[in-house]
Parts: C-alpha cells; structure tokens; sequence
C-alpha cells in the first residue's frame, strides 16, 4: 500500500470531502503504470490526477467522490476495466477521515 500512497492526493481529497481507495491487483501486470492510472481515472467519480499504481508491488489507488459514485459503483467499474486486461482488482483499505485507514470493503 506504501508504494501508491501519495500524501498530497489523500490530504486534498480528504479535505475535499472524498475517499482514497487502496486495491491489490491480481493477475499477469502487462500494462505500464500510466496506463494503468489513465484507466483508473477514466471511471465516474475518480478525481484526475489521483491515481497511482505500482507495477513492481501490484496496487493501485484512487480519490473519488462519494456525492459522484459511491465505493461499490467506483469499485464495478474499476472491476469491468481491468478484467478487461485479465486483471483483477482487491480492496486493501479506505480512508475518508483524516489518520484513518478502514478494512475492506464498506
């Protein structure tokens, strides 16, 4: 999870109002980690600019806005696209209060 933490992108989005969701991704990574992000950010509610995704460790994060999509919606479409690639996506964990790192799924 350290590897797509990026303090900046969790403290705006907190501010914000919105969560962070950390995923480990399964399955064979082809993909270069730009791509990857521009994927994450092309779903409804995902702040641009906020994804990050670690090839090398298999995990991805994103902001997005709870008022725009809620986690299961963000979390299907992440779904659809990446097994699009024969990957699959795992919530790690979610934030949406300032120091706070919550289990799994909500």
């Amino acid at each position: 999870m350290a590897a797509v933490y990026d303090h900046a992108v969790v403290t705006r989005a907190l501010a914000d109002g919105h969560m962070v969701i950390f995923f480990a991704i399964g399955g064979t990574l082809r993909t270069k980690r730009v791509a990857l992000e521009s994927i994450a950010e092309s779903v409804p509610g995902v702040d641009k600019g906020s994804a990050r995704a670690a090839v090398e460790l298999a995990s991805l994060s994103v902001a997005f806005d709870p008022r725009r999509a809620s986690l299961t919606t963000v979390q299907r479409h992440l779904d659809r696209k990446f097994a699009a690639l024969g990957l699959s996506l795992a919530v790690l964990r979610t934030m949406d209060k300032p120091g706070e790192l919550a289990s799994g799924r909500r």
